[in-house]
């Protein structure tokens, strides 16, 4: 029971990889809070999450509109009263051509990918330094460190994310609070469907896609660093290789 009795709030928990972290880190004793914009997700979860004896709040949520966000992180504190972890994992991916591009997908994707971040550490971090301890899990990608055509907003927004981690541990260390990125490669998820399901061969052969669950022994292991000694500003990734 790596996880007992830390709190636990992961968004994008209604499916794909944020779902199988919040299955994983209630089953080592967490007791968590999805958020997810969709509550018939989000309540599906947390089915599978009680029927294995764990504590679940589902906290449904806008990460582009900042009351919700202060409300996600409100819960938690009134139910559980404090917030060990935090995964933000909800994210969008809009493809296309770079010239083709709008800026209302690249508003859009900054507004999910980084900015939701940023709103969940704002509201979370005052927390966390009056508890004295905390541990930020931010899900990034390999195309944040090696941009891909077709890709423009996510490469960016990625990238934005690992640096915006790395800025943001280097201030709260002395609190007690670490931050790290996780990089999980290529996931079969509903967010990276039109590539695996369009048989990327080159991907297939240099890093092939994994499952969600794969994923769940490296989030296990950051979840599991102790916000005194461990490991903060780093990027783990999991990928095969370093092309994306």
């Amino acid at each position: 029971m790596q996880l007992k009795d830390k709190i636990a709030i992961i968004t994008g928990g209604g499916r794909g990889i944020g779902r199988a972290i919040a299955i994983a880190y209630a089953a080592e004793g967490a007791r968590i809070v999805i958020a997810a914009r969709s509550t018939e997700q989000l309540d599906k979860v947390a089915t599978e999450i009680t029927e294995q004896g764990g504590e679940v709040l589902t906290v449904p949520t806008d990460l582009c509109i900042q009351t919700e966000v202060e409300n996600l992180v409100q819960q938690t504190v009134d139910k559980f009263g404090r917030i060990d972890i935090l995964v933000n994992n909800a994210g969008i991916n809009p493809r296309g051509p770079f010239l083709d591009s709008t800026d209302e997908e690249w508003e859009q994707g900054w507004q999910i990918n980084v900015m939701g971040v940023v709103r969940c550490c704002r509201a979370a971090l005052p927390i966390m330094q009056r508890q004295g301890s905390g541990n930020i899990i931010n899900v990034g990608s390999g195309m944040g460190q090696v941009g891909r055509s077709n890709l423009s907003v996510y490469c960016a927004s990625k990238a934005a994310l690992h640096g915006l981690t790395q800025s943001i541990a280097e201030e709260i260390w002395e609190d007690g609070i670490i931050a790290n990125v996780l990089i999980p490669g290529p996931v079969r998820t509903e967010l990276s469907k039109p590539a695996w399901e369009n048989s990327d061969t080159f991907r297939a052969q240099s890093d092939p896609w994994k499952e969600p669950e794969q994923v769940v022994a490296s989030a296990l292991f950051l979840a599991a660093q102790s916000p005194v000694s461990g490991m903060t500003g780093q990027i783990l990734s999991i990928m095969r290789r370093n092309s994306p």
